[in-house]
């Protein structure tokens, strides 16, 4: 693989949200699998899809629907309840400090809060509510965007590390490398959709300056033909009063 192709494979949006489902679809179906392996029941496996995998589901559905034209019109929607569900599962890892408190549970958390924290601010900036909200100027605005890529990568290796020296199957490591790659290429989305927004501004704010002098212009040019038009009507009036013939006195009378 080329240069080229690692480029474009890792900045295109359109090709990481792919890599999202499939690696959804089969950590899903991993964990199941290794559920029923376990010989739980069929209740403890539907509570184990509905409490572990809940996010991955979620997730699972976002993705599908952005790629859809129902979910790029309610993409804004779609994003609001995305943000919702992650703040709840922040809210989740917090009490779970409290119950099984150790190093694992607050990266966890630190995690959770980061990413809900860079998902909102990269998502409804630009939108309606960041702009009520002032997002721009907020203190969420002094970490740009580099900054919250890397620092959530920084947390998902040592997060990674962590769970593999505590592992104790073949199965865990599987799961817990997959969950690792899911997460960098969800922060990856996000990075690449702050970036697009970003740049779109930017090129927005170059046109607008552009457009300025132009506009400048023409009301000058405007002004100086008003002008030009005044004085050429003024100088055909005072021709017309000089050659005019001037009446005699019989005439006159």
């Amino acid at each position: 693989m080329n240069k080229n192709n690692e480029k474009d494979f890792f900045d295109s949006p359109s090709m990481v949200t792919f890599i999202l489902i499939g690696l959804l679809v089969v950590l899903i179906i991993l964990s199941q699998s290794f559920a029923i392996q376990s010989h739980m029941e069929a209740g403890d496996i539907f509570r184990s899809i509905i409490n572990h995998n809940s996010i991955y589901l979620v997730s699972l559905i976002y993705f599908i629907l952005i790629r859809v034209k129902f979910g790029k019109k309610y993409f804004d929607y779609l994003n609001l309840i995305m943000f919702t569900f992650y703040l709840l599962t922040t809210f989740a890892s917090l009490f779970t400090i409290f119950q099984s408190f150790g190093f694992s549970s607050i990266l966890t958390l630190a995690f959770n809060v980061l990413i809900t924290l860079y998902f909102g601010y990269s998502f409804f900036t630009s939108t309606v509510i960041g702009k009520d909200l002032k997002l721009s100027d907020s203190p969420l605005a002094e970490i740009n965007n580099g900054q919250y890529y890397y620092l959530l990568i920084g947390i998902i290796a040592i997060s990674l590390i962590v769970s593999l020296i505590s592992v104790n199957s073949f199965e865990d490591v599987v799961v817990y490398l997959l969950e690792a790659i899911y997460q960098f290429m969800f922060v990856r989305y996000i990075y690449l959709y702050k970036e697009y927004i970003e740049r779109k501004e930017e090129s927005n704010n170059i046109s607008k300056d552009n457009d300025k002098p132009k506009e400048e212009n023409v009301i000058v040019e405007d002004k100086k033909e008003i002008k030009k038009a005044d004085d050429t009507a003024l100088k055909s009036k005072e021709v017309k009063r000089r050659g005019r013939p001037k009446k005699n006195k019989d005439e006159e009378a």
